[in-house]
């Protein structure tokens, strides 16, 4: 209605401005005359108009402001323009074609003559139709003025947000799945009732299970018919669970199946299950059926248990509900299908006498963790989310396994460390192989990092451990860099941090040992990042994480020197140890600022500075009260003597390079 009404009075203003054009026409020519050009060789008064065919048309004023003189106007009735009494749309007339305000309406509108066509009247005539968008061939939106200047945008109310159904959340979803646990828990008293009164043979009492499941299953069809699906698949998932229970009471509890007619009973009931959440689309009942799946081993009574049996009809199971899920794209699924597995199966070895057939058990795990890679590998990338939570997570817990079922030197042949090897190989090679068809692979780099890493911790002794993690993590971290990968640099980070956090409690008893060696790879680690950072072209962290390395591996450097000082001056009078420390760390102090001083880095000759002070801090705090008085003059005088040199190295002329920073510039003498 609102749309009309505009369009209404669009058209009755169209029609006015019609009229008063008429009028105009009629006041310069006459009604019945056309209107003519100039004479050849005369130049009309307007000809330097705006709007004539020698001079471009402006733009209108914005709204609001007074127009300028010679610019165009906009007609009567549009936003900020009102004709003054008397005149016409365009002003008072002028001779010959127009005034100074005239101005020729656009190419093709109805009611002005077409361009190029001079002496052709005004037609007169009104569109009927509603007007619509330059260039674009649709009707105005509502709320947009059709005659507006650029960039007024339409007013288009936004649509509420519906209000929350509760009592269809609470009545149609919930309300049935908390009353079919009461109706159930109803049913099962009743039945206990009844056979405590003894009027249900054993035989008796199953059939009416498998009866009450089939009216349940044929009530839940029903109701999905008629469009009740919550209360349909609480039926159809109720039938499923009496069903299994009446096979349970038959086989468990009165002894009437023999175990391999039980088993083949559940697993129909397992595959009915599956069926008619298939058919029916149903996440929650192949949920249902998945737990059920992995419960089906418990419910058979054997006298003699099979780990062959257990573990390959638990592996087949997990593996068909993978693919289920991920054939019908049921994500909760997939991750019950995927991580469950663990569960029956550490039951199943806890409970069990199974040390014999451990192997089993971690065959099953590692064919469902292939399969996983598999897919992650060969399948769509469109679940790069999945595979990291599922591959990620499932590593782990089969690394879990390996530690948990094999000590690292029992028997011949050392299964742990060959077991992590092999899985340490084929995440490698999962990752080259993505790599080279210009995949992007976080989760396979990532993962074999730890299998490196669990590798080489296995392998190696518990003093060079320290080692073998600073080296995996910092080629780690590097690779990541390479890669653009914040997951493999998290990965690899943590690794290293491990490393270094074991080498900084590591204690230097011997100059050549396993823990200089880690002091050793932890300074150079860091260097070799802070160059990495420093050489990337675009820097996945902050600009200061090469500064802040270097920092680091200085201090860490100076309690290296310190421990290695002490082994070697260990043999020593207390003098002359105090004495050989404040000397290295003097000599150190030097060293720092000369690299400053060729490299032409501020901050590197304010460190080796700040480590002079530092050493004449510890001379003064720890040094003097426990050293004679010869060794405080020679430690003073040495002192005195190198900050002397130095403040005379930083005065030295050097010819600093037009390219070199303000800061680095040297002081003339």
């Amino acid at each position: 209605m609102e749309l009309e009404k505009r369009i209404e009075q669009l058209e009755a203003k169209m029609k006015q401005m019609e009229l008063e054009l008429t009028e105009l026409r009629h006041a310069r020519r006459g009604a019945d005359q056309p209107v003519q050009g100039p004479a050849p060789g005369v130049t009309p008064p307007h000809a330097g108009a705006p709007g004539h065919a020698g001079h471009p048309p402006q733009a209108y004023p914005p709204y609001g402001q007074p127009r300028v003189p010679n610019q165009a106007v906009p007609p009567q009735g549009m936003p900020g323009h009102q004709a003054p009494p008397g005149q016409g749309m365009y002003g008072p007339p002028a001779p010959g074609q127009g005034g100074p305000g005239y101005r020729p309406g656009p190419q093709g509108m109805p009611g002005y003559p077409p361009a190029g066509v001079p002496g052709q009247g005004y037609q007169g005539q009104v569109p009927p139709q509603q007007p619509r968008m330059q260039g674009a061939g649709q009707p105005y939106p509502p709320g947009m003025n059709p005659y507006a200047y650029p960039g007024q945008q339409p007013q288009v109310p936004r649509e509420p947000k519906p209000p929350k159904d509760w009592e269809h959340l609470i009545a149609r979803v919930w309300l049935p799945r908390v009353f079919i646990v009461v109706l159930l828990l109803g049913v099962l008293w009743g039945f206990t009732a009844v056979v405590k009164a003894g009027y249900l043979t054993e035989p008796v009492r199953c059939l009416l299970g498998v009866v009450a499941a089939a009216v349940m299953y044929w009530l839940g069809e029903r109701q999905l018919r008629s469009k009740r699906e919550a209360l349909g698949q609480v039926l159809l998932g109720g039938s499923i669970g009496i069903l299994i229970l009446s096979v349970f009471a038959a086989h468990q509890l009165y002894d009437l199946i023999p175990s391999g007619i039980a088993f083949a009973l559940y697993v129909i009931s397992i595959a009915l299950c599956v069926f008619t959440a298939l058919r029916r689309r149903s996440q929650t009942l192949i949920i249902i059926a998945t737990v059920a799946g992995y419960l089906v081993p418990f419910l058979v009574h054997s006298a003699e248990p099979n780990a062959w049996v257990l573990a390959g009809y638990e592996t087949a199971f997990s593996l068909a509900m993978i693919a289920v899920a991920l054939k019908f794209d049921f994500r909760a699924a997939y991750f019950v299908a995927a991580g469950v597995l663990h569960l029956p199966l550490l039951i199943a070895y806890a409970a069990g006498d199974f040390d014999e057939s451990r192997h089993v058990f971690i065959g099953a795990v590692f064919i469902q963790h292939a399969a996983l890679l598999a897919y992650a590998f060969f399948g769509p990338g469109r679940r790069k989310l999945d595979e990291t939570l599922s591959l990620f997570p499932g590593f782990g817990v089969m690394a879990l396994w390996i530690y948990a079922l094999y000590p690292l030197w029992e028997g011949s042949v050392h299964w742990r460390p060959l077991m992590l090897l092999v899985w340490a190989l084929v995440y490698t090679l999962a990752a080259w192989g993505k790599y080279m068809k210009e995949q992007r692979s976080p989760v396979f780099v990532s993962i074999a990092t730890v299998a490196w890493f669990l590798w080489a911790f296995d392998i190696s002794n518990q003093h060079y451990a320290p080692a073998s993690a600073i080296v995996i993590g910092t080629a780690g971290i590097v690779l990541g860099m390479v890669l653009k990968s914040y997951m493999q640099q998290i990965t690899a980070a943590i690794v290293l941090l491990y490393g270094a956090a074991g080498t900084l409690f590591l204690a230097i008893h011997r100059i050549f040992s396993a823990e200089t060696l880690s002091w050793l790879v932890l300074l150079a680690s860091l260097a070799v990042l802070s160059y990495t950072l420093r050489r990337m072209p675009q820097r996945m962290l902050s600009n200061r994480w090469p500064d802040i390395l270097m920092w680091i591996d200085a201090g860490l450097a100076i309690i290296f020197m310190t421990e290695a000082t002490n082994v070697l001056t260990g043999g020593l009078t207390k003098d002359l140890r105090h004495l050989v420390l404040s000397a290295v760390w003097a000599v150190y102090a030097i060293a720092v600022i000369v690299c400053g001083v060729l490299l032409q880095r501020r901050m590197v000759r304010l460190a080796g500075i700040g480590l002079l002070f530092l050493t004449l801090v510890k001379v003064i705090v720890a040094d003097l009260p426990d050293v004679s008085v010869a060794v405080r003059a020679i430690l003073f005088i040495g002192l005195g003597a190198i900050g002397i040199i130095v403040s005379r190295l930083m005065y030295k002329r050097k010819q600093v390079p037009p390219q070199s920073p303000p800061d680095d510039a040297t002081v003339e003498r």
